[in-house]
């Protein structure tokens, strides 16, 4: 896209697009329906126009971890992430390739991956197409907005232009298959609004299919994506060597020496030794800040986030990169705790992004002896010009990334006495705000400290979700009624074969717990076993093809039996003793030195 972008080039977009979609609707039509249609596209014109200038000003331009405070235009250094559908890579140089596969598309991909970042590439590729009107919605947007209606959301964004634009115009528009909607960030939205959202939106589609939309997330299993019947997944791919190089290669490093050494390093060795972090564009980016300040880096996430922020402290004033002095004058523990504080109490609340006085309302919960030496003006000043893990825009303050965020989550919690500990979980799993699947937060609470976590976590929740069983009732029942788990033996390429089919549980403790043994326990060993039995006994009673409820596995004794036997009751069967083995490692005492 051209730098220049102004009403002008918005008003022959939007004419082009509107006279293309109206055309055929106005050929068939009345006069009388001509005549509305016709006035529906001059109305139409001004608020999308104006929307159109203002969203490329916002997504021409973004701040990042390296740049800081300063926006940087999108394509100084943007690469495209490959995406991959089934066996097939895609390179999305434009929105036409997505276009062309379907109406209906998910980018799945990990934290950092840049999914946000080729959202707002599609956007701007598209002001260049001029085959849709572009819609950016970020998702966590109706988080605040107290309804999940697209087109309310679309209403209020278009009525911030031309306030006296009218719904029945919209809806001409809509219906005349205009818009590519892009939907960035289905995963922040809070876990308890995804279905809601889901119903909608499936409504919307419903009410306008001939609409493209493109809907980006963090990963999850098919079971939870198993609502989006009609959309195609493409899965964001890590950066290959050639295209992490090729992105730090476009990267202003102010200190190009070090940026040289750091390519050349990447092409010798030290992509291939560390491609968990230098195959996502976030974290490669900070493995460049923090690349001439320690000897080796991590394999382990939360100790590569501790170093990051430990560079990033501790360079503030020390390159081009971070001009600034800190003004908050806190050790450098003390910022830690103070920023690990606000990234609690923030994300127990599902923000994001907050108006300096909803910051000053955080800043009241703080405990006494941090107020007593903390100016929040100062800290927030540090935290957005010095570190750059917030960036304001407008009057409103966001993560750079919610990664820094979940990392000092996992830090407070891991820094609290066992009982604060044990409180502060529950109440972070009892508030549903984050699903569970799709961050990091106990992850890497568990890898900081594996015999907490289970001793403090893991073994209340799982006393928790037995509490209710009763005494003559079988644990492995309990299990496979309460999680639910559900069976369904599925013809794969004219092949009978067993699949596992789990809902995700309404409880939200049940809910984590199942979220944890889906990304936790693996049961590759457990596909080892022969499933034979079991599907010979439901290809004979016509089950193939069938799902099949917990509650009916366990009347048919056959079945159950059977079922028992396979790699799918094995695993489940396992899941029951996973809390005595924790009890007996946690038995397990440490040698005492006597003097």
């Amino acid at each position: 896209m051209d730098e220049i972008f102004n009403n002008e080039i918005a008003k022959q977009v939007t004419s082009t697009i509107l006279n293309k979609c109206f055309s055929p609707i106005i050929s068939k039509t009345t006069d009388k329906f001509k005549m509305l249609y016709n006035e529906a596209k001059i109305n139409l014109e001004i608020p999308f126009q104006s929307y159109l200038t203002n969203s490329y000003e916002k997504y021409s331009k973004i701040k990042t971890i390296i740049y800081g405070i300063e926006p940087k235009r999108l394509y100084d250094f943007f690469e495209i992430p490959f995406l991959k559908k089934g066996s097939d890579i895609i390179k999305p140089t434009t929105t036409k390739v997505l276009t062309d596969l379907s109406k209906f598309l998910i980018i799945e991909g990990s934290g950092g991956i840049g999914k946000s970042t080729l959202m707002k590439h599609l956007f701007l590729s598209e002001l260049k197409l001029n085959d849709y009107i572009p819609i950016f919605i970020e998702l966590k947007d109706f988080n605040e907005e107290g309804h999940l209606d697209l087109e309310k959301l679309l209403l209020k964004k278009l009525n911030q232009f031309h306030n006296t634009f009218q719904e029945k115009y919209l809806d001409y528009a809509l219906q005349s298959g205009c818009f590519l909607f892009l939907l960035d960030g289905y995963d922040e939205l809070y876990s308890d609004n995804q279905k809601e959202f889901f119903k909608k939106l499936n409504d919307f589609c419903d009410k306008y299919p001939e609409n493209h939309y493109i809907l980006s997330s963090r990963p999850y299993s098919k079971s939870e994506f198993i609502e989006f019947q009609r959309f195609t997944v493409l899965k964001a791919v890590p950066f290959t060597k050639e295209q992490a190089i090729s992105l730090i290669t476009k990267i202003e490093y102010p200190d190009e020496e070090l940026k040289n050494k750091f390519i050349r390093d990447l092409e010798s060795g030290l992509y291939d030794r560390h491609k968990s972090f230098a195959s996502n564009p976030l974290l490669l980016n900070i493995m460049l800040s923090t690349y001439n300040d320690y000897a080796e880096i991590p394999q382990k996430l939360h100790l590569f986030y501790y170093q990051a922020f430990d560079t990033m402290l501790s360079k503030h004033d020390a390159t081009k990169s971070y001009r600034r002095k800190l003004l908050s004058d806190l050790s450098s523990d003390t910022f830690k705790e103070c920023f690990a504080i606000f990234c609690f109490l923030t994300y127990q609340k599902a923000k994001t992004e907050f108006t300096f006085p909803e910051i000053d309302e955080i800043f009241k919960k703080f405990p006494p002896r941090i107020k007593n030496v903390l100016n929040i003006g100062n800290f927030i000043h540090d935290l957005e010009n010095c570190l750059c893990v917030l960036y304001k825009e407008g009057n409103r303050y966001k993560f750079s990334h919610r990664s820094f965020q979940e990392y000092f989550v996992a830090y407070f919690l891991n820094i609290q006495t066992d009982s604060k500990m044990r409180d502060y979980s529950f109440l972070l799993i009892e508030s549903g705000k984050f699903s569970t699947s799709a961050d990091s937060v106990f992850p890497m609470l568990e890898d900081m400290s594996t015999q907490r976590f289970n001793n403090n976590i893991l073994i209340p929740l799982l006393d928790k979700f037995e509490e209710s069983k009763s005494d003559e009732e079988d644990l492995f029942e309990y299990y496979i009624l309460n999680f639910p788990i559900k069976i369904e033996i599925s013809l794969d390429s004219g092949t009978p074969s067993l699949r596992l089919v789990v809902y995700e549980p309404h409880n939200k403790l049940h809910r984590f717990l199942y979220y944890f043994f889906k990304n936790t326990i693996d049961y590759t060993y457990y596909r080892t076993i022969d499933d034979s039995p079991l599907i010979s006994f439901c290809e004979d009673n016509y089950l193939v093809g069938e799902i099949i409820e917990p509650k009916h596995l366990i009347k048919n004794k056959e079945l159950f039996d059977l079922f028992r036997e396979s790699w799918v009751g094995q695993h489940t069967l396992s899941l029951t003793h996973y809390k005595q083995k924790l009890i007996e490692d946690l038995k397990e005492e440490d040698i005492v030195l006597e003097d």
